[in-house]
């Protein structure tokens, strides 16, 4: 008679436990989209999953939870992972007589895996997770990014990422247009507008301890910034002497102008960004971010999202819809003319005109300790994934387990 050993059974335990984790996760389920002003779920929009990115599920989500970290999040997955590895090898040699060299070894490998994670997840521009479901009547935008004709970006591994990768990288997160706003660079790049997504005219200029983001076809700026009164001196004029949009762009307000916000209003900002892809923006409080959504509305400014891209990674976190009655051919596609006018025209006439969409993900303010970063961005990356994706995980976590168990198992006995 045949029996398994009972260390057989020992390894399904981890399987067992991430299934109840992600069933639990189902159970606690978040909206995936909410709306970043009044919090409520967007339920008439949808996220659509490209086939390679629901195949590797666990791959993919992780990466997109990871990649909507803020700084101070990122620094705490970091931390995280490290804790987490020698919690491993603690129980691991207690349990088991390890010699260091095999240590060593492990360590290796688990350093390398780690970097190979984070080095793709950041140059690979993979599928990506879409906005689906929007009116025909609203366009889907993004209102600050770049090209490799910002310094931060030609300067780095990403110089390769121009105004026709800028628009690849647009496209496969369902936007219809996008601004490229290039750090203190005037004229637009030399493109074909008529393309979807299409490509809008602006810029991004350094100011005294802050970024504006100018939308529009502007000309040179023919004024001193760096000088205490350079940034009034601007927003005073953007729109009689430039004809653009001005918007605050995070961080720098936030950390610079936080007790100067009625000051940015009373010089003529038009916007405020109160969600901001970059690691280094993504960290701004609900808190906070409520100050700024009442002051907005209080004073007849908009709220705007943005991607902040500079090319690394392929994970949108935020878009913007706008209403533009007629902008769609027939049939719901995109007309040949480009509505970047019309775009920059509504939220000029109706401040309040636009909405922001943002996914679900780990904040900066939640309740998660940062050490247990790592556990919470798969938590709340596990809450905002629908069944299909939950599927996606479950399906690996068996195969794998099952996989390791026939590889492992001793020789049954008679």
């Amino acid at each position: 008679m045949s029996r398994v050993p009972p260390r057989a059974r020992v390894r399904f335990g981890p399987p067992l436990v991430l299934t109840a984790a992600l069933l639990a996760a189902r159970a606690a389920a978040a909206p995936p989209l909410v709306d970043a002003v009044s919090g409520a779920a967007a339920n008439d929009l949808h996220l659509a999953v490209p086939r390679l990115y629901l195949l590797f599920a666990p791959l993919f989500t992780t990466w997109d939870g990871v990649s909507m970290l803020g700084m101070a999040r990122l620094r705490g997955f970091l931390a995280g992972c490290v804790l987490l590895y020698l919690v491993w090898r603690l129980l691991h040699t207690a349990r088991h007589r390890v010699g260091w060299r095999r240590e060593l070894a492990v360590l290796a490998v688990s350093v390398l895996s780690f970097a190979a994670f984070v080095a793709v997840g950041l140059l690979w521009h993979r599928p990506m997770l879409a906005l689906a479901g929007a009116s025909p009547d609203d366009v889907v935008v993004d209102y600050h990014s770049h090209t490799n004709r910002s310094h931060d970006v030609r300067n780095t591994a990403m110089r390769q990422f121009d105004a026709d990768a800028n628009r690849r990288w647009h496209a496969r997160a369902g936007f219809d247009a996008v601004f490229l706003t290039d750090h203190n660079e005037i004229q637009p790049p030399s493109t074909d507008g008529a393309r979807h997504p299409f490509l809008c005219p602006g810029t991004e200029v350094s100011g005294w301890d802050a970024h504006i983001v100018l939308l529009g076809p502007t000309p040179p700026i023919a004024r001193d910034l760096n000088r205490p009164d350079g940034l009034a001196s601007l927003l005073r004029v953007t729109d009689s002497a430039y004809g653009a949009l001005s918007i605050a762009s995070l961080p720098e307000y936030e950390r610079n102008y936080w007790n100067r916000l009625d000051g940015l209003v009373a010089a003529g900002i038009d916007g405020f960004e109160i969600a901001n892809a970059a690691p280094k923006a993504n960290q701004m409080t609900a808190a906070r971010r409520d100050t700024v959504i009442a002051l907005a509305r209080r004073t007849g400014r908009s709220v705007v999202g943005a991607s902040d891209s500079h090319g690394w990674g392929a994970t949108s976190m935020v878009w913007n819809l706008v209403p533009v009655r007629g902008w769609q051919a027939a049939g719901g596609r995109p007309a040949n003319v480009s509505p970047c006018a019309a775009i920059i025209h509504q939220l000029r006439a109706h401040s309040t005109s636009n909405r922001v969409v943002e996914r679900h993900h780990l904040r900066s303010d939640a309740a998660w300790p940062s050490w247990l970063t790592p556990i919470g961005v798969l938590w709340e990356t596990w809450r905002g994934m629908g069944w299909p994706l939950t599927a996606s995980w479950l399906a690996w976590t068996w195969i794998g387990a099952l996989l390791l168990s026939f590889r492992r198992l001793p020789p049954t006995e008679s």
